[in-house]
C-alpha cells in the first residue's frame, strides 16, 4: 500500500506538501491539491482517518440526536433521514454516531460521552425545540451542529427545512379545490414545534381568503375522550389538515368510528404511514427526507471548505398521495 512518502518521492514534494494538498489545507492551491490526489489515487493510496483525526483531536464522525419521542423507531421519515446522512457521509469517509434515549437526560448524557469520550465535533440534530438541554450544550462546546428543523423565534443556528407555511397552506388548498371541502381544520400536537407553527399560518393564510371560519384542534397524545367530543362538537367536518400523519391517522380514525358514513379527506405531513395503514381519503405530503439529510451533512461541512457558512437550506417538498 502507497504511503505519502511514497507520493512525495513519485512527485518530486516535500512530504509536508502532500499531507496538507491531501487534508485539503487551503495554503495548497487547488492545482496542486488535485494533482496530488490524482496520484495518490493512481498508486492506491489509502488515508488513516484514525491517525489524522488523532492528530487533530477529532472523530471522523458526526453525532446524529434523535428527538425524545416514542414515534421516532417506527418512524420511516427519520430512516430517510438517516439515509440521507449516511449517504453523504460516507462521501466524506465519516461515519454517523447515534444518540437516543427514552428521555432528556439519557440523549444529554449520550451527547456529552461523544463530545469528551469519542471527541466527535459535529453533530446534526433531528428537532429544533426551544430550552433543549442538548442545543444549549452544544452552544456552549467547541463543536459544530446543524438542526433538521428550524430554531425557535430568536434563536439562530444553521438548519435545514421545508417551507413549510407554503407547505400548510398547499395542504388547505388541496382539500378546498381538490376535494371540495366546506369545513377543513387544522389539527396539531400539544407540542407546539416550529414547524406546526408554520403549518398553521399556512392553513390560516388560506382559510382567510375564503368566508370560511378557522378551527384549530390540540389533539391529545392520549386522551381519546377528549377528541371524541370535538369531533362530535364539529359533525360538519369534511376536511383535515394535520401537523403530521399520524396526527392526521388518529383524528381520522376516531371520526371514520363515530360517523363511519361520512366522508373526510386528510392531508398528513412526512410521508411516514405503510401504505395498509391509510385509504384513498388520507393524503401525505412528502418532505424528501433522505435530501434534507444530505443537505444537513453538507451544511455541516461547510465552514471546513472554507466558503462562508450558510445559515440555512429549503427543501422542496412534494404530495405523494
Amino acid at each position: 500500500m502507497a504511503t505519502i512518502r511514497d507520493i512525495a518521492k513519485k512527485m518530486g514534494l516535500s512530504v509536508s506538501t502532500v499531507s496538507r494538498a491531501l487534508n485539503d489545507n487551503q495554503r495548497i492551491s487547488i492545482r496542486t491539491r488535485k494533482r496530488v490526489k490524482r496520484i495518490a489515487s493512481e498508486m492506491g493510496y489509502q488515508p488513516n482517518y484514525n491517525a489524522r483525526n488523532l492528530t487533530n483531536r477529532e472523530a471522523n464522525a458526526v453525532g446524529v440526536v434523535f428527538p425524545v419521542n416514542n414515534r421516532v423507531i417506527d418512524n420511516i421519515f427519520y430512516v430517510g433521514l438517516l439515509r440521507g446522512i449516511n449517504e453523504e457521509l460516507t462521501s466524506r469517509n465519516y461515519v454517523l454516531s447515534v444518540a437516543i434515549g427514552n428521555s432528556t437526560e439519557q440523549v444529554l448524557e449520550n451527547v456529552k460521552s461523544m463530545i469528551t469520550r469519542a471527541q466527535i465535533k459535529r453533530f446534526i440534530l433531528l428537532y429544533s425545540h426551544i430550552n433543549d438541554p442538548v442545543i444549549e450544550l452544544l452552544r456552549h462546546q467547541p463543536v459544530d451542529f446543524v438542526t433538521v428543523g428550524k430554531p425557535a423565534a430568536g434563536q439562530k443556528w444553521p438548519y435545514v427545512d421545508n417551507n413549510n407555511v407554503k407547505a400548510g397552506a398547499d395542504g388547505t388548498r388541496l382539500l378546498l379545490n381538490n376535494y371540495h371541502a366546506e369545513h377543513p381544520i387544522f389539527a396539531e400536537s400539544p407540542n407546539g414545534w416550529p414547524y406546526e407553527l408554520d403549518r398553521r399560518e399556512g392553513y390560516l393564510r388560506e382559510i382567510s381568503q375564503t368566508d370560511r371560519k378557522p378551527v384549530i384542534f390540540s389533539v391529545p397524545d392520549q386522551d381519546n375522550t377528549a377528541l371524541d367530543q370535538f369531533i362530535k362538537d364539529h359533525p360538519q367536518i369534511d376536511g383535515v389538515v394535520a401537523t403530521d400523519d399520524y396526527t392526521g391517522l388518529k383524528l381520522y380514525r376516531r371520526f371514520k368510528t363515530l360517523y363511519p358514513n361520512k366522508e373526510i379527506n386528510v392531508v398528513g405531513y412526512n410521508n411516514s404511514l405503510p401504505n395498509e395503514l391509510i385509504d384513498q381519503h388520507f393524503h401525505s405530503v412528502d418532505l424528501h427526507p433522505a435530501e434534507m439529510g444530505q443537505a444537513a451533512v453538507q451544511l455541516l461541512f461547510e465552514k471546513e471548505t472554507g466558503s462562508a457558512r450558510v445559515k440555512h437550506t429549503i427543501v422542496a417538498h412534494s404530495f405523494f398521495n
